[in-house]
Order: C-alpha cells, then sequence, then structure tokens
C-alpha cells in the first residue's frame, strides 16, 4: 500500500483549542496538577524552615514561647544578635569557620585542578582505578572513619588543632573536586592547547593562558559547593577540636545551647541565621556562574 505524501502534507493542520485539549486529555491535566503540588511542597519545605528561623531571631523570646504560637512577629528586636556577638563572642567562632573552610577550599581546588587535569589529558597505568577509589572515599560515611581519625590525630598531637582540620576537610573533599572538575578539562577540546604549544608555549603555559580560563566557571561553582560543605560540616569539628576558643560556628551553636539551655531560642537562631547567612550571599552573588558552571559541566561530562 502506498501512501501519498504530497497530498497528506497539503491538508491543513486545524487548530487544536486550549479546552479541547483539556477534554481531551485529562491525564495530562493530572500529572500537571501534580507536578505543581510537588513543586510548591518542595518550595514550602524549603522556605517554611528559614522564614521561621528569621522571624524567631528577630522577636523577643516572651513572643516565641507564647502559646499559640504566631506567624508574624508582633515586636521587633536584635537583642539576639547584640548578646550573640558582645555577650558570647560569636564572631571568634565565625573566623574560625571561615580560616579553615578558605584553606580547605584553596587547597582542595590547588590539587583538584592539577589532578583532573593530569587525569584528563595523560594516559598512565591505574587512572581508572585511581579515580573509582578517589569517588568510592567520597562516597564513605564520614561517622565509619572518624574514631581511627581521631585515634591518629591525637596519637600523634594533632588534636584540636585547626590546620590539622583543614587537611582533614581537603582529604574528604578533594574527591569530590577532583570528579567535578574532571568532566570540565575531559569535555574541553585539546586543539587550541596544541596550537598554543606550537606558537611557543610550555604545557603548563598552555595550561595557565588556554585550558583555565575555558572552565572558570566549573572552578567558581566547584569552589562554591567545597566551601559551603567546610562551612556547614559538624562531625570531625565537633570531635576533634576541643578548645571552646578553636571551635567552627557550627559546633559552637551547640556549646551556646549548653549555656542557655531553651531559654533563649532567639539566641540560637540569631546564631543559625548568622551561620546561614554568608553562604547564602555566597549563592546568590554567583548564581550566574552556578548555572553556567552546572549546565556545562553536565554537557561536558
Amino acid at each position: 500500500m502506498s501512501i501519498d505524501v504530497n497530498s497528506r502534507a497539503a491538508q491543513p493542520i486545524a487548530p487544536v483549542s486550549r479546552a479541547a485539549a483539556k477534554k481531551r486529555s485529562p491525564m495530562a491535566t493530572l500529572g500537571r496538577t501534580l507536578q505543581y503540588a510537588a513543586l510548591v511542597t518542595v518550595v514550602l519545605t524549603a522556605i517554611v524552615p528559614m522564614y521561621w528561623i528569621v522571624v524567631n531571631a528577630i522577636r523577643p523570646d516572651s513572643e516565641i514561647a507564647a502559646y499559640p504560637p504566631t506567624i508574624f512577629p508582633k515586636e521587633l528586636t536584635f537583642k539576639h544578635f547584640i548578646d550573640l556577638f558582645e555577650v558570647y563572642g560569636f564572631q571568634q567562632y565565625l573566623t574560625n569557620s571561615l580560616i579553615v573552610s578558605s584553606i580547605a577550599t584553596v587547597v582542595a581546588l590547588v590539587f583538584g585542578i592539577m589532578a583532573a587535569y593530569a587525569m584528563s589529558r595523560f594516559e598512565f597505568k591505574g587512572v581508572r582505578a585511581v579515580g573509582e577509589l578517589s569517588l568510592l572515599a567520597y562516597l564513605l560515611p564520614p561517622i565509619l572513619v572518624l574514631v581511627p581519625i581521631t585515634q591518629i590525630l591525637f596519637g600523634n598531637g594533632l588534636g584540636d588543632n585547626r590546620a590539622a582540620l583543614a587537611v582533614l576537610y581537603v582529604a574528604t573533599l578533594l574527591p569530590f573536586a577532583l570528579w567535578i572538575l574532571r568532566s570540565y578539562f575531559s569535555g574541553l577540546g585539546i586543539d587550541t592547547e596544541e596550537a598554543a604549544m606550537i606558537d611557543g608555549c610550555t604545557r603548563f603555559g598552555a595550561f595557565i593562558r588556554v585550558v583555565l580560563p575555558q572552565t572558570l566557571p566549573g572552578i567558581a561553582s566547584t569552589a562554591i559547593f567545597t566551601f559551603n560543605a567546610a562551612w556547614s560540616e559538624y562531625l570531625f569539628a565537633s570531635t576533634l577540636m576541643t578548645s571552646n576558643e578553636k571551635l567552627p560556628a557550627n559546633p559552637a551553636v551547640f556549646l551556646l545551647m549548653g549555656h542557655m539551655g531553651t531559654e533563649s531560642w532567639g539566641l540560637l537562631m540569631a546564631a543559625a541565621l548568622t551561620i546561614i547567612l554568608p553562604v547564602m550571599i555566597l549563592f546568590f552573588m554567583a548564581q550566574k556562574w552556578l548555572v553556567a558552571g552546572l549546565t556545562e559541566g553536565a554537557v561536558k561530562g
């Protein structure tokens, strides 16, 4: 049986109204409704706890403890933030977090960039095994290695040491940086790199002048996620740091709970907001690079 393509192509396509489309596809309407419901649920799940932290950080403890609770604050106060910094010196804990997280991020990025470039450009025996082992190390739950790491560090006099904590963060975050950056370098063509070397650049010069500028979105997104992971870490910091003055911000919140108990939820909420705020600002400032980095990494990976 033959099909007359020309006659079929000549037939005009009748427009379908939106109402008719809905009548013909009830399952599509149900699916769209479920998608919106799921989206609203996810958004509320993310926003409601954040809203509750902000509201309780800026209203008095008497209003926080009142029953029934109110959604909107009746009175605003910044007393919790003033007490947090002037009475409890929370800026010291934030400084500790900033130092450890920054060192861990920079070192993990430097080693991650060099290792990812080498794994994507050079063929050597065992490169695949190295990549899979690093991924396995990243997927290993930290609680499983907490006891041996604690024994090793305290046994060698490295307990309660911020440099040792930063090195430990590098060891845990380097596999993540390696796998993200490796996909970027593997997705880059080597033509421009080889052309630069033909024009007189060394391999290191071609790497600095040609390769790195093309991977800046990926490096930026990797740096932000690495910094966020180090900034938010709690398990190793609370176990290895025994001096109160060397504690990062997350374990210091637990220290505040020990001092104040449940008498000042506003103080605890102010501390939580102070910890969250720098990371949120960083994400908003680098939002453009994050989107570009993630999408390019997904395509190139």
